[in-house]
């Protein structure tokens, strides 16, 4: 009949449905595709979906944003308080009048009748009575308060937070409020790029998962419609064979990894033992020969037995190594850190004495974790002992715990020269030394660290490396927090 098409119209030679010639067809006739149909929804549900995500993440990022703004200016205030709280109204004031604030801080001292007694920013002697500012009421009934409102000095919306001090005074710090559309133009531009990545990225998915969705159905027999479950049967199939792949690429990329880590592991093991047994081999050979005059024999001894020290302080760390690259179980116990610590510094003393260190401790005896006591006092002993090593001489050591909410922190800073930027994350790295010469001297392996890093990953926290506020480094390991019911 006219009008109908030829099956070799839609067919190729070898009798599979010609699905280009059918496509050309129905688009010679301006239907519309179904890849173009897929295509457009796919881009406007991941437009959509992009623009919502953005629009919350910045909601809750300025949430965010004010909600630390207030932690922060009232863990300041409730420094000052402590450091300052001891001292009277008038001693706090002027002791406050040396410390350098920000230029959008102010600080103001309010004494316990209501009297100014220091402003940043204004002369206090102009300032009439803050006995009734609500955040200064707040602070003599509660503690300690963070509040928002509109300075009657400045004229600005402001942030507070005051804090009662133990001399009766109340010390207030406050800092400009930013706003919701201050907030917003300041994130635009990373806002509108992270939205047209967003879409761009959108678009180049969406057409990659238009092509894989449309190539089954490209490929059914449309002369047999009713017997192609092709496209429901292969799915499964072809997902499950995708994930297995995967799998198994993971797999031995994961073993690759492995094996060039204990092949790298043995070489530097193999290169780190080298020195100190070729050291004991010369002069153990030289003593047996009898070319050491009697008077040096003490002397040489002396230094075999200190190379030898060396050996079994590599071969203690790279067994603790081992262990700890088994990745068994850190256990449920739980321990109190401020301990470890304790016992950790009194175990250090002496050798922090020789060099005239002195160590301080600020430790909070409610930071517990669930973990090994073994693994975290190797882990806090590295780190006091790695700050000992690099410190300057009469410097201090500082260890501090406190409890955040879910988590332990545990910093441990010093004086010494600090560790450039550039090899933080290096210095974590198995026998990695910033002072290779300075690390010998005091008798280090190149491990410590590394073991610091496995051991915090071990109890299910991080490690990482800052500025401290004595001048050096500051080692800082976050950890689950244990809580006792």
């Amino acid at each position: 009949m006219a009008g109908v098409p030829k099956a070799s119209s839609v067919r190729s030679a070898s009798g599979a449905p010609n699905a280009s010639g059918v496509a050309g067809r129905f688009a010679r006739q301006g239907r519309k595709t179904l890849a173009s149909k897929v295509f457009q929804s796919v881009v406007c549900i991941c437009a959509l979906v992009a623009i919502a995500v953005t629009a919350a993440v910045t909601v809750a990022s300025y949430r965010v944003f004010e909600e630390d703004s207030g932690k922060l200016l009232l863990s300041q205030a409730q420094s000052y308080a402590a450091a300052y709280g001891s001292l009277s109204p008038q001693e706090a004031a002027v002791r406050l009048g040396e410390v350098p604030f920000s230029p959008e801080t102010r600080c103001t001292l309010v004494a316990s009748d209501g009297q100014v007694l220091y402003d940043t920013f204004v002369n206090p002697q102009t300032l009439g009575n803050h006995g009734d500012r609500e955040e200064i009421v707040a602070a003599r009934a509660q503690g300690s308060t963070v509040s928002m409102r509109r300075s009657d000095t400045l004229g600005t919306s402001t942030l507070y937070a005051a804090v009662l001090m133990d001399n009766g005074a109340v010390i207030r710090l406050a800092e400009p409020h930013v706003s919701a559309g201050l907030f917003l133009r300041d994130m635009a531009v990373p806002l509108v790029v992270t939205l047209v990545l967003a879409l761009v990225a959108s678009y180049v998915v969406s057409r990659i998962l238009v092509r894989s969705v449309v190539r089954p159905l490209r490929e059914i027999d449309l002369a047999h419609p009713a017997e192609n479950q092709a496209y429901q049967e292969l799915q499964p199939l072809l997902a499950r064979v995708d994930e297995q792949r995967c799998q198994l690429e993971a797999h031995n990329e994961e073993l690759e990894r492995a094996v060039n880590l204990r092949r790298e592991f043995a070489g530097n093991v193999s290169h780190e033992m080298k020195t100190p047994l070729q050291v004991i081999g010369g002069y153990a050979e030289l003593m047996e020969n009898s070319l050491v005059p009697p008077e040096e024999v003490p002397r040489f001894a002396g230094l075999i037995r200190t190379e030898s020290e060396s050996m079994r302080r590599l071969i203690d760390d790279v067994l603790t190594l081992s262990r700890l690259d088994e990745r068994v179980d850190a256990g449920s116990t739980v321990v109190g850190l401020g301990v470890v610590c304790r016992r950790v510094a009194g175990r250090l003393e002496a050798a922090a004495a020789e060099r005239g260190e002195t160590f301080e401790l600020d430790l909070d005896d409610v930071a517990m974790v669930f973990g090994d006591e073994v693994r975290c006092e190797q882990m806090v002993y590295n780190l006091a002992a790695n700050a000992i090593a690099y410190n300057k001489e009469a410097g201090r050591v500082r260890i501090a715990l406190r409890a955040e909410d879910d988590q332990v922190v545990l910093s441990v800073s010093d004086e010494g020269p600090g560790v450039p930027e550039a090899l933080r994350e290096r210095v974590f790295e198995r026998f990695f030394r910033v002072d290779a010469s300075r690390s010998r001297e005091t008798g280090g392996t190149g491990l410590g660290l590394a073991i610091v890093k496995h051991a915090a990953e071990s109890l299910g926290g991080s490690v990482a490396i800052q500025d401290g506020d004595l001048g050096g480094a500051e080692f800082v390991v976050r950890m689950p927090r244990a809580r006792m019911e």
